[in-house]
């Protein structure tokens, strides 16, 4: 049993340019050779003409067809990095909201060691305090 193995993109557009040419041959032929021809034989060459045109339509037409399916898994690999992006700024965010949060901790630890009790104070309200970005989600919910 023969193997039969799909057409890239590129292949179905080659093969639709050749059989466009081929009917501009048979065309050119049935123009050329009109008074030679007998009224059966034009009838022949132009359901030939026909015939290959219909072939062109169909290639382009597959061609079209796997361009939108490899435009359709484009997308979903865009789609796919889009979603791992925003996924990797979150955990970027988480840890920058971490890291400000351990600032404000070593802050209040040296305010203590300080003993100075407006900078434990000041260090206690940072820590009571939303992140700024916390803070404007928290206004617009």
């Amino acid at each position: 049993m023969a193997r039969l193995t799909e057409l890239t993109k590129d292949q179905s557009y080659a093969i639709a340019d050749s059989l466009a040419q081929a009917s501009s041959l048979v065309l050119e032929l049935r123009i050329r050779e009109r008074e030679a021809l007998t009224p059966d034989e034009r009838t022949l060459l132009e359901q030939y003409e026909n015939h290959l045109d219909q072939m062109v339509a169909l290639f382009r037409a597959y061609g079209i067809y796997l361009a939108a399916e490899g435009a359709q898994q484009a997308r979903g690999e865009i789609e796919g990095a889009i979603a791992k992006g925003k996924a990797q700024l979150k955990r970027i965010a988480d840890v920058k909201a971490a890291i400000g949060a351990a600032a404000r901790l070593v802050a209040l630890g040296a305010a203590i060691l300080s003993r100075d009790p407006l900078a434990i104070g000041e260090a206690a309200d940072s820590l009571r305090a939303r992140p700024k970005k916390e803070a404007a989600a928290g206004q617009t919910a």
